[in-house]
Protein backbone atom coordinates (compact mmCIF):
# COMPACT_ATOMS: atom_id res chain seq x y z
CA UNK A 1 0.00 0.00 0.00
CA UNK A 2 2.81 2.56 1.31
CA UNK A 3 4.48 1.39 -1.98
CA UNK A 4 1.40 2.09 -4.24
CA UNK A 5 1.43 5.28 -2.20
CA UNK A 6 5.05 6.16 -3.21
CA UNK A 7 4.88 5.81 -6.91
CA UNK A 8 1.76 7.80 -7.09
CA UNK A 9 3.30 10.74 -5.00
CA UNK A 10 6.29 10.62 -7.29
CA UNK A 11 4.21 10.50 -10.87
CA UNK A 12 1.72 13.24 -9.25
CA UNK A 13 5.37 15.56 -8.68
CA UNK A 14 7.02 15.03 -12.03
CA UNK A 15 3.86 15.89 -13.63
CA UNK A 16 3.36 19.08 -12.32
CA UNK A 17 6.99 19.93 -13.05
CA UNK A 18 7.00 22.52 -15.47
CA UNK A 19 7.95 21.42 -19.23
CA UNK A 20 10.18 23.23 -21.57
CA UNK A 21 8.45 24.36 -24.84
CA UNK A 22 9.38 22.58 -28.05
CA UNK A 23 10.92 25.29 -29.34
CA UNK A 24 13.01 25.73 -27.16
CA UNK A 25 14.30 22.08 -26.53
CA UNK A 26 14.48 22.61 -30.62
CA UNK A 27 17.08 25.41 -30.17
CA UNK A 28 18.81 23.87 -27.19
CA UNK A 29 19.55 20.16 -29.24
CA UNK A 30 20.75 22.50 -32.28
CA UNK A 31 23.29 24.30 -30.04
CA UNK A 32 24.57 20.82 -28.64
CA UNK A 33 24.67 19.81 -32.34
CA UNK A 34 27.05 22.74 -33.22
CA UNK A 35 29.21 22.22 -30.01
CA UNK A 36 29.84 18.54 -30.91
CA UNK A 37 30.18 19.33 -34.60
CA UNK A 38 33.07 21.84 -33.70
CA UNK A 39 34.59 20.01 -31.35
CA UNK A 40 36.73 18.26 -33.36
CA UNK A 41 37.83 21.47 -34.97
CA UNK A 42 38.50 22.66 -31.75
CA UNK A 43 40.59 19.92 -30.87
CA UNK A 44 42.88 20.39 -34.06
CA UNK A 45 43.25 24.18 -32.77
CA UNK A 46 44.82 23.29 -29.47
CA UNK A 47 46.68 20.65 -31.17
CA UNK A 48 48.23 22.97 -33.62
CA UNK A 49 48.79 25.32 -30.76
CA UNK A 50 50.60 22.97 -28.98
CA UNK A 51 53.02 21.47 -31.72
CA UNK A 52 53.60 24.57 -33.98
CA UNK A 53 55.41 28.10 -32.47
CA UNK A 54 53.21 31.21 -33.51
CA UNK A 55 53.35 32.79 -36.96
CA UNK A 56 54.96 35.83 -36.86
CA UNK A 57 52.56 38.33 -37.95
CA UNK A 58 53.81 40.22 -41.47
CA UNK A 59 53.34 43.42 -41.83
CA UNK A 60 51.47 43.08 -44.88
CA UNK A 61 48.71 41.07 -44.10
CA UNK A 62 45.92 43.67 -44.91
CA UNK A 63 42.93 44.02 -46.80
CA UNK A 64 44.59 45.41 -49.85
CA UNK A 65 47.65 43.98 -50.71
CA UNK A 66 49.03 40.51 -50.88
CA UNK A 67 52.93 40.43 -50.59
CA UNK A 68 53.67 37.25 -49.57
CA UNK A 69 55.67 36.15 -52.15
CA UNK A 70 57.99 39.39 -52.19
CA UNK A 71 61.95 38.30 -51.78
CA UNK A 72 63.83 39.56 -48.69
CA UNK A 73 65.95 42.26 -49.88
CA UNK A 74 69.33 41.50 -47.66
CA UNK A 75 70.62 37.94 -48.93
CA UNK A 76 74.07 36.87 -46.41
CA UNK A 77 77.25 36.57 -48.24
CA UNK A 78 79.14 33.72 -46.41
CA UNK A 79 82.40 34.45 -48.14
CA UNK A 80 82.28 38.41 -46.81
CA UNK A 81 80.01 37.67 -43.95
CA UNK A 82 77.73 40.81 -44.73
CA UNK A 83 74.40 41.13 -45.94
CA UNK A 84 74.00 42.83 -48.90
CA UNK A 85 71.57 43.59 -51.72
CA UNK A 86 71.81 41.35 -54.37
CA UNK A 87 72.50 42.14 -57.84
CA UNK A 88 69.29 40.87 -58.81
CA UNK A 89 67.53 43.82 -57.53
CA UNK A 90 69.46 46.42 -59.09
CA UNK A 91 66.81 47.53 -61.45
CA UNK A 92 65.03 49.13 -58.61
CA UNK A 93 68.13 49.46 -55.74
CA UNK A 94 72.00 50.38 -55.55
CA UNK A 95 74.22 48.39 -54.00
CA UNK A 96 74.65 48.76 -50.48
CA UNK A 97 75.60 45.97 -47.14
CA UNK A 98 76.11 45.57 -43.68
CA UNK A 99 78.47 43.27 -41.04
CA UNK A 100 76.30 40.37 -39.94
CA UNK A 101 78.06 40.40 -36.82
CA UNK A 102 77.24 43.92 -35.10
CA UNK A 103 80.08 44.93 -32.65
CA UNK A 104 79.45 47.21 -29.55
CA UNK A 105 80.93 50.46 -31.51
CA UNK A 106 78.85 50.06 -34.24
CA UNK A 107 75.64 52.34 -34.91
CA UNK A 108 73.08 50.77 -37.27
CA UNK A 109 70.78 53.10 -39.28
CA UNK A 110 68.29 51.84 -42.05
CA UNK A 111 67.27 54.48 -44.50
CA UNK A 112 63.75 53.34 -46.21
CA UNK A 113 61.38 54.54 -48.97
CA UNK A 114 61.31 55.69 -52.42
CA UNK A 115 63.59 56.88 -55.16
CA UNK A 116 63.67 60.22 -52.68
CA UNK A 117 65.97 57.84 -50.55
CA UNK A 118 67.86 56.79 -53.29
CA UNK A 119 69.13 59.62 -54.53
CA UNK A 120 67.45 60.01 -57.86
CA UNK A 121 68.05 61.00 -60.85
CA UNK A 122 71.35 60.42 -59.19
CA UNK A 123 72.06 58.04 -56.42
CA UNK A 124 73.07 57.18 -53.07
CA UNK A 125 76.40 58.63 -53.31
CA UNK A 126 74.51 61.91 -52.70
CA UNK A 127 71.73 61.00 -51.37
CA UNK A 128 70.95 62.12 -47.58
CA UNK A 129 72.03 59.26 -45.98
CA UNK A 130 75.20 59.36 -47.18
CA UNK A 131 75.52 63.34 -46.15
CA UNK A 132 73.70 61.60 -42.81
CA UNK A 133 76.71 59.63 -42.34
CA UNK A 134 79.82 61.76 -43.01
CA UNK A 135 77.93 64.38 -40.10
CA UNK A 136 77.55 61.46 -37.59
CA UNK A 137 81.27 60.04 -38.52
CA UNK A 138 82.87 63.99 -37.42
CA UNK A 139 79.99 63.98 -34.38
CA UNK A 140 81.65 60.98 -33.08
CA UNK A 141 84.88 59.47 -34.54
CA UNK A 142 85.36 56.68 -32.18
CA UNK A 143 81.80 54.95 -33.13
CA UNK A 144 81.14 53.05 -36.66
CA UNK A 145 78.34 54.07 -38.35
CA UNK A 146 76.49 51.81 -40.58
CA UNK A 147 73.80 53.84 -42.63
CA UNK A 148 72.21 51.62 -44.92
CA UNK A 149 70.55 52.46 -47.95
CA UNK A 150 66.84 50.07 -48.92
CA UNK A 151 65.69 53.04 -51.58
CA UNK A 152 63.59 51.52 -53.82
CA UNK A 153 62.58 53.27 -57.04
CA UNK A 154 59.00 53.89 -57.66
CA UNK A 155 58.22 51.66 -53.85
CA UNK A 156 55.16 52.67 -52.15
CA UNK A 157 54.48 52.31 -48.60
CA UNK A 158 53.17 49.08 -48.93
CA UNK A 159 56.68 47.65 -49.94
CA UNK A 160 58.36 49.60 -47.91
CA UNK A 161 56.54 47.93 -45.15
CA UNK A 162 57.95 44.43 -46.10
CA UNK A 163 61.21 45.91 -45.99
CA UNK A 164 61.23 47.70 -43.03
CA UNK A 165 59.61 44.08 -41.17
CA UNK A 166 62.81 42.74 -42.65
CA UNK A 167 65.58 44.79 -41.49
CA UNK A 168 64.24 44.76 -37.83
CA UNK A 169 65.49 41.50 -37.29
CA UNK A 170 69.08 43.15 -38.00
CA UNK A 171 69.52 45.43 -35.03
CA UNK A 172 68.83 49.13 -35.72
CA UNK A 173 69.63 51.28 -33.60
CA UNK A 174 67.34 53.52 -35.57
CA UNK A 175 64.94 53.47 -38.58
CA UNK A 176 64.54 56.70 -41.57
CA UNK A 177 61.59 56.67 -43.21
CA UNK A 178 61.04 59.10 -46.67
CA UNK A 179 57.94 57.42 -48.16
CA UNK A 180 54.42 58.74 -50.00
CA UNK A 181 54.98 59.68 -53.09
CA UNK A 182 54.43 56.79 -55.19
CA UNK A 183 51.10 55.29 -53.69
CA UNK A 184 49.23 55.62 -56.62
CA UNK A 185 51.63 54.23 -59.33
CA UNK A 186 50.29 50.91 -59.28
CA UNK A 187 47.22 49.16 -59.85
CA UNK A 188 45.14 48.22 -56.88
CA UNK A 189 41.58 47.55 -56.54
CA UNK A 190 39.61 48.56 -53.47
CA UNK A 191 36.39 48.08 -54.56
CA UNK A 192 36.56 44.56 -53.10
CA UNK A 193 37.72 45.70 -49.76
CA UNK A 194 34.53 48.06 -49.44
CA UNK A 195 32.10 45.29 -50.53
CA UNK A 196 33.24 43.34 -47.44
CA UNK A 197 31.55 45.95 -45.41
CA UNK A 198 32.64 46.52 -41.62
CA UNK A 199 31.47 42.92 -40.19
CA UNK A 200 33.58 40.69 -42.71
CA UNK A 201 36.29 43.12 -42.54
CA UNK A 202 36.40 42.18 -38.85
CA UNK A 203 35.92 38.68 -39.14
CA UNK A 204 38.92 38.57 -41.69
CA UNK A 205 41.27 40.18 -39.42
CA UNK A 206 40.06 37.96 -36.58
CA UNK A 207 40.81 34.21 -38.28
CA UNK A 208 44.26 35.83 -38.99
CA UNK A 209 44.77 34.88 -35.20
CA UNK A 210 42.50 30.88 -35.83
CA UNK A 211 45.91 28.84 -36.47
CA UNK A 212 43.99 25.86 -37.98
CA UNK A 213 42.53 28.39 -40.86
CA UNK A 214 46.27 29.41 -41.37
CA UNK A 215 47.73 25.79 -41.29
CA UNK A 216 44.61 24.89 -44.20
CA UNK A 217 45.29 27.87 -46.27
CA UNK A 218 49.22 26.39 -46.14
CA UNK A 219 48.27 23.25 -47.60
CA UNK A 220 46.10 24.61 -50.12
CA UNK A 221 48.63 27.49 -51.23
CA UNK A 222 50.52 27.04 -54.23
CA UNK A 223 54.00 25.37 -53.75
CA UNK A 224 56.65 27.80 -52.68
CA UNK A 225 54.19 30.44 -51.79
CA UNK A 226 53.31 31.41 -48.23
CA UNK A 227 49.30 32.34 -48.11
CA UNK A 228 47.87 35.37 -47.69
CA UNK A 229 45.49 35.08 -44.77
CA UNK A 230 43.71 38.35 -46.32
CA UNK A 231 41.47 39.01 -49.34
CA UNK A 232 43.97 40.99 -50.54
CA UNK A 233 45.17 41.78 -54.79
CA UNK A 234 48.31 39.46 -55.26
CA UNK A 235 50.67 41.82 -56.47
CA UNK A 236 54.26 41.57 -58.57
CA UNK A 237 57.17 40.35 -56.63
CA UNK A 238 58.69 43.80 -58.32
CA UNK A 239 57.20 47.02 -59.20
CA UNK A 240 55.39 47.26 -62.39
CA UNK A 241 53.87 50.94 -62.22
CA UNK A 242 50.73 52.09 -64.60
CA UNK A 243 53.40 54.38 -66.12
CA UNK A 244 55.72 51.19 -67.17
CA UNK A 245 53.34 50.01 -69.19
CA UNK A 246 51.91 51.12 -73.08
CA UNK A 247 49.52 54.05 -72.77
CA UNK A 248 49.95 54.04 -69.08
CA UNK A 249 48.87 57.57 -68.22
CA UNK A 250 45.43 56.69 -69.90
CA UNK A 251 44.70 54.80 -67.72
CA UNK A 252 44.48 57.10 -65.16
CA UNK A 253 41.35 58.58 -64.80
CA UNK A 254 39.47 60.43 -62.17
CA UNK A 255 38.24 58.32 -59.49
CA UNK A 256 37.70 59.96 -55.92
CA UNK A 257 36.52 56.78 -54.34
CA UNK A 258 40.06 55.19 -55.71
CA UNK A 259 42.31 58.12 -54.43
CA UNK A 260 40.60 57.61 -51.10
CA UNK A 261 41.18 53.88 -50.97
CA UNK A 262 44.75 54.74 -51.44
CA UNK A 263 45.16 57.55 -49.46
CA UNK A 264 43.63 55.06 -46.19
CA UNK A 265 45.81 51.86 -47.16
CA UNK A 266 48.56 54.82 -46.83
CA UNK A 267 47.23 55.73 -43.15
CA UNK A 268 46.60 51.96 -42.16
CA UNK A 269 50.17 50.68 -43.53
CA UNK A 270 51.87 53.99 -41.94
CA UNK A 271 50.02 52.65 -38.18
CA UNK A 272 51.58 49.22 -38.56
CA UNK A 273 55.23 50.61 -39.47
CA UNK A 274 54.82 52.80 -36.08
CA UNK A 275 53.56 50.14 -33.91
CA UNK A 276 56.30 47.42 -35.64
CA UNK A 277 59.34 50.07 -34.57
CA UNK A 278 57.49 50.76 -31.04
CA UNK A 279 57.35 47.20 -30.24
CA UNK A 280 60.94 46.34 -31.27
CA UNK A 281 61.54 49.81 -29.07
CA UNK A 282 63.22 51.38 -32.62
CA UNK A 283 63.50 55.08 -32.77
CA UNK A 284 61.45 55.77 -35.78
CA UNK A 285 63.01 59.27 -38.09
CA UNK A 286 59.74 59.84 -39.76
CA UNK A 287 60.37 62.28 -43.14
CA UNK A 288 56.95 64.70 -44.15
CA UNK A 289 57.24 63.57 -47.79
CA UNK A 290 57.66 67.43 -50.26
CA UNK A 291 56.70 68.32 -53.59
CA UNK A 292 57.81 71.09 -55.98
CA UNK A 293 54.24 73.10 -56.32
CA UNK A 294 55.30 75.87 -58.28
CA UNK A 295 56.84 74.78 -61.25
CA UNK A 296 55.06 71.31 -61.33
CA UNK A 297 51.96 71.36 -63.52
CA UNK A 298 49.42 68.82 -62.84
CA UNK A 299 50.84 65.24 -64.82
CA UNK A 300 46.90 64.75 -66.43
CA UNK A 301 43.63 66.95 -66.14
CA UNK A 302 40.26 66.04 -67.35
CA UNK A 303 37.07 68.00 -66.99
CA UNK A 304 34.44 65.87 -64.82
CA UNK A 305 32.48 63.24 -66.33
CA UNK A 306 29.13 64.68 -64.67
CA UNK A 307 29.25 68.30 -66.23
CA UNK A 308 26.03 68.59 -68.12
CA UNK A 309 26.88 69.12 -72.04
CA UNK A 310 25.77 73.01 -71.80
CA UNK A 311 28.26 73.47 -68.78
CA UNK A 312 30.74 71.31 -70.26
CA UNK A 313 30.86 73.81 -73.31
CA UNK A 314 31.12 76.67 -70.98
CA UNK A 315 33.86 74.97 -69.44
CA UNK A 316 35.90 74.18 -72.91
CA UNK A 317 35.32 77.88 -73.94
CA UNK A 318 37.24 79.10 -70.75
CA UNK A 319 39.61 76.73 -70.79
CA UNK A 320 41.05 77.01 -73.88
CA UNK A 321 40.95 80.90 -73.11
CA UNK A 322 42.88 80.39 -69.82
CA UNK A 323 45.34 78.70 -71.98
CA UNK A 324 45.91 81.09 -74.72
CA UNK A 325 49.21 82.89 -74.14
CA UNK A 326 48.01 86.29 -76.40
CA UNK A 327 45.42 87.09 -73.53
CA UNK A 328 46.16 89.08 -70.85
CA UNK A 329 46.65 87.83 -67.16
CA UNK A 330 43.35 89.12 -66.09
CA UNK A 331 41.75 87.53 -68.75
CA UNK A 332 43.22 83.89 -67.58
CA UNK A 333 43.11 84.58 -64.54
CA UNK A 334 39.08 84.69 -65.18
CA UNK A 335 38.47 82.08 -67.17
CA UNK A 336 40.58 80.09 -64.97
CA UNK A 337 37.79 81.18 -61.80
CA UNK A 338 35.17 80.35 -64.59
CA UNK A 339 36.50 76.87 -64.73
CA UNK A 340 36.59 76.57 -61.40
CA UNK A 341 33.23 77.23 -61.22
CA UNK A 342 32.05 74.04 -63.82
CA UNK A 343 34.38 71.86 -61.91
CA UNK A 344 35.66 72.98 -58.39
CA UNK A 345 38.09 69.90 -58.76
CA UNK A 346 39.56 70.10 -61.82
CA UNK A 347 43.56 70.23 -61.39
CA UNK A 348 44.45 72.66 -64.52
CA UNK A 349 42.47 75.79 -63.29
CA UNK A 350 43.72 75.19 -59.90
CA UNK A 351 47.43 75.33 -60.83
CA UNK A 352 46.53 78.34 -63.35
CA UNK A 353 44.70 80.22 -61.07
CA UNK A 354 47.95 79.02 -58.12
CA UNK A 355 50.42 80.83 -60.65
CA UNK A 356 48.96 83.85 -61.51
CA UNK A 357 48.17 84.69 -58.08
CA UNK A 358 51.56 84.03 -57.13
CA UNK A 359 53.38 85.67 -59.69
CA UNK A 360 50.73 88.36 -58.23
CA UNK A 361 52.32 88.32 -54.80
CA UNK A 362 48.99 86.66 -52.99
CA UNK A 363 50.78 83.58 -52.01
CA UNK A 364 48.14 82.84 -49.32
CA UNK A 365 45.39 82.33 -52.05
CA UNK A 366 47.39 81.15 -54.14
CA UNK A 367 49.00 78.27 -52.06
CA UNK A 368 45.08 76.98 -51.92
CA UNK A 369 44.74 76.31 -55.65
CA UNK A 370 48.56 75.35 -55.66
CA UNK A 371 47.40 72.06 -53.25
CA UNK A 372 44.53 71.62 -54.84
CA UNK A 373 46.16 70.74 -58.21
CA UNK A 374 48.34 68.68 -56.79
CA UNK A 375 45.54 66.79 -54.86
CA UNK A 376 43.44 66.54 -57.71
CA UNK A 377 46.22 65.86 -60.49
CA UNK A 378 44.24 62.75 -62.68
CA UNK A 379 47.85 61.36 -62.53
CA UNK A 380 49.35 62.09 -58.81
CA UNK A 381 53.05 61.44 -58.70
CA UNK A 382 53.33 63.52 -55.72
CA UNK A 383 52.26 62.94 -52.38
CA UNK A 384 48.71 64.08 -51.58
CA UNK A 385 47.70 66.76 -48.60
CA UNK A 386 45.95 63.52 -46.90
CA UNK A 387 49.23 61.36 -47.17
CA UNK A 388 50.95 64.71 -46.20
CA UNK A 389 48.76 64.63 -42.95
CA UNK A 390 49.20 61.22 -42.16
CA UNK A 391 52.35 61.52 -41.96
CA UNK A 392 52.60 65.01 -39.62
CA UNK A 393 49.85 63.00 -37.46
CA UNK A 394 52.29 60.17 -36.31
CA UNK A 395 54.82 62.67 -34.55
CA UNK A 396 52.57 62.16 -31.58
CA UNK A 397 54.19 58.96 -30.92
CA UNK A 398 56.79 58.54 -28.35
CA UNK A 399 59.07 56.36 -30.54
CA UNK A 400 58.85 58.77 -33.54
CA UNK A 401 61.25 61.91 -34.39
CA UNK A 402 59.63 64.58 -37.46
CA UNK A 403 61.42 65.84 -40.28
CA UNK A 404 59.65 68.59 -41.47
CA UNK A 405 61.13 68.24 -45.31
CA UNK A 406 57.80 70.86 -46.32
CA UNK A 407 58.96 73.20 -43.52
CA UNK A 408 62.57 72.98 -44.43
CA UNK A 409 62.58 74.07 -48.10
CA UNK A 410 60.21 76.91 -47.57
CA UNK A 411 62.44 79.42 -46.96
CA UNK A 412 61.49 82.61 -48.97
CA UNK A 413 58.37 84.52 -50.72
CA UNK A 414 57.21 85.55 -54.68
CA UNK A 415 59.80 88.86 -53.91
CA UNK A 416 62.33 86.12 -53.23
CA UNK A 417 62.37 87.62 -49.52
CA UNK A 418 63.61 84.97 -46.87
CA UNK A 419 60.58 84.42 -45.74
CA UNK A 420 58.03 81.57 -45.51
CA UNK A 421 55.37 81.49 -47.20
CA UNK A 422 53.52 78.07 -47.03
CA UNK A 423 55.27 76.74 -50.61
CA UNK A 424 58.48 74.50 -50.78
CA UNK A 425 61.07 76.45 -52.64
CA UNK A 426 61.28 74.96 -56.33
CA UNK A 427 65.07 75.70 -56.48
CA UNK A 428 64.85 72.96 -53.66
CA UNK A 429 64.04 70.09 -56.44
CA UNK A 430 65.44 68.72 -59.86
CA UNK A 431 62.00 67.46 -60.59
CA UNK A 432 58.39 67.13 -59.02
CA UNK A 433 59.09 65.15 -55.83
CA UNK A 434 63.20 64.50 -56.15
CA UNK A 435 65.56 67.17 -53.92
CA UNK A 436 68.30 68.77 -55.47
CA UNK A 437 72.12 67.65 -53.61
CA UNK A 438 71.83 70.52 -52.01
CA UNK A 439 68.77 69.54 -50.81
CA UNK A 440 69.63 66.13 -49.65
CA UNK A 441 72.12 67.79 -47.43
CA UNK A 442 69.08 70.24 -45.90
CA UNK A 443 67.68 66.98 -45.22
CA UNK A 444 70.28 65.00 -43.53
CA UNK A 445 71.40 68.57 -41.16
CA UNK A 446 67.75 68.26 -40.28
CA UNK A 447 67.67 64.75 -39.73
CA UNK A 448 70.96 64.90 -37.47
CA UNK A 449 69.32 67.87 -35.47
CA UNK A 450 66.12 65.39 -34.49
CA UNK A 451 68.33 62.44 -33.74
CA UNK A 452 70.25 64.65 -30.72
CA UNK A 453 67.07 63.36 -28.92
CA UNK A 454 68.59 59.74 -28.64
CA UNK A 455 70.77 58.62 -25.98
CA UNK A 456 73.75 57.24 -28.00
CA UNK A 457 74.11 60.55 -30.10
CA UNK A 458 77.02 62.76 -29.74
CA UNK A 459 76.03 66.64 -29.35
CA UNK A 460 79.96 67.56 -30.24
CA UNK A 461 80.26 68.66 -33.64
CA UNK A 462 83.38 70.22 -35.43
CA UNK A 463 81.50 72.23 -38.39
CA UNK A 464 84.90 72.70 -40.50
CA UNK A 465 85.58 69.03 -40.30
CA UNK A 466 81.99 68.77 -41.88
CA UNK A 467 82.61 70.72 -45.09
CA UNK A 468 86.08 68.85 -45.59
CA UNK A 469 84.32 65.50 -45.30
CA UNK A 470 81.58 66.99 -47.40
CA UNK A 471 84.73 68.37 -50.03
CA UNK A 472 86.50 65.51 -50.46
CA UNK A 473 84.05 63.14 -50.50
CA UNK A 474 82.33 65.54 -53.97
CA UNK A 475 85.72 65.45 -55.27
CA UNK A 476 85.45 61.33 -55.72
CA UNK A 477 82.46 61.62 -57.73
CA UNK A 478 83.89 61.49 -61.37
CA UNK A 479 81.95 63.71 -64.27
CA UNK A 480 80.20 60.23 -65.42
CA UNK A 481 78.17 60.22 -62.07
CA UNK A 482 76.84 63.72 -62.91
CA UNK A 483 76.18 63.08 -66.41
CA UNK A 484 74.50 59.75 -65.43
CA UNK A 485 71.80 61.97 -63.36
CA UNK A 486 71.34 64.12 -65.81
CA UNK A 487 70.51 61.23 -68.23
CA UNK A 488 67.76 59.95 -65.89
CA UNK A 489 65.81 62.52 -65.35
CA UNK A 490 65.74 63.19 -69.04
CA UNK A 491 64.33 59.42 -68.78
CA UNK A 492 61.77 60.54 -66.16
CA UNK A 493 60.79 63.23 -67.11
CA UNK A 494 59.47 61.14 -70.55
CA UNK A 495 58.29 58.81 -68.01
CA UNK A 496 55.25 61.02 -66.42
CA UNK A 497 54.08 62.00 -69.66
CA UNK A 498 53.61 57.96 -70.43
CA UNK A 499 56.20 56.92 -72.70
CA UNK A 500 56.73 53.41 -71.49
CA UNK A 501 59.05 52.79 -73.84
CA UNK A 502 61.87 53.86 -71.09
CA UNK A 503 63.22 50.86 -69.20
CA UNK A 504 61.44 49.87 -65.84
CA UNK A 505 63.08 52.24 -63.41
CA UNK A 506 64.12 54.35 -66.08
CA UNK A 507 67.57 53.21 -65.54
CA UNK A 508 69.49 51.03 -62.97
CA UNK A 509 71.97 52.46 -61.14
CA UNK A 510 74.78 50.27 -62.50
CA UNK A 511 74.05 51.85 -66.89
Amino acid sequence: MNRGFNRLTQWTSIAHRPRLSVGLRGWILRGLTVCVSLLPFLAAEIVLRTIEPPPKEAIDSDPWVDLHQVEPLFVKNTKTDRWEIPQSRFNFFCSDSFSANKTNKTRRIFVLGGSTVQGRPYATETAFSTWLRIKLEVSDPDTHFEVINCGGVSYASYRVAKILEEVLDHQPDAIILYTGHNEFLEDREYSDVRKLGWIRTKLVRVTRHIRLASWLQSILSPTNSPPSSTPGRLMPKEVSTRLDQPQGLARYQRDSNWRAGVERHFEATLQRMVTKTKASQVPLILCVPSSDLLRTPPFKTTPSQDLRPSKLNRFQTAWQQCKDPEQSQTTRLSAAQECLQSDPDHAGAHYLCGTMLYEDGDSETAIKHLIQARDQDVCPLRATSEIVATVRSAKHHPNVLLVDVPTIFDQQNAQSIHLPDGIPEPSWFLDHVHPTIKGHQMIADRCFEVMQALPWIQSSFDDKRYEIGLTEHLAGLDETYFARGKQRLEGLRRWTKGRASLPLSWGSPKE
